[in-house]
């Protein structure tokens, strides 16, 4: 996929990071380039992947977050995980990731975990 197909946002001292569309093997390590190159490596290491529009997530992009994730707490930061449909909530928890991640409904509940203190 030659087409980024996600967007950022910074707020404060975080990134707030939402994929569109499908999150696999096509598109997903270009993903984690984008997000630690652009934002974790260059200290940006508070990270919320808002996955509210991913219609379709495969074992490489679980791999990805899991990669993201390390990487943000390597940096001093960490991961967060938003707005989780049925089918992607259902991955995690039958891949046992649901307790890996802060999981929060959506981006605001995220935000408050990192600016109240985490």
């Amino acid at each position: 996929m030659s087409e980024q197909n996600w967007t950022a946002i910074e707020l404060k001292n975080v990134v707030v990071v939402k994929p569109h569309g499908e999150l696999d093997m096509n598109n997903s390590f270009q993903f984690k380039s984008f997000v630690k190159d652009k934002y974790i490596s260059a200290g940006k290491s508070n990270v919320i992947v808002d996955l509210s529009e991913v219609e379709y997530m495969d074992s490489s992009a679980l791999g990805v977050l899991l990669g993201l994730q390390r990487a943000a707490r390597l940096n001093g930061g960490s991961l967060a995980l938003c707005g989780l449909h049925e089918n992607l909530a259902r991955i995690l928890k039958i891949t046992s990731l649901e307790g890996v991640f802060k999981i929060y409904p959506a981006v605001e509940e995220a935000l408050k975990f990192f600016l109240e203190g985490n």
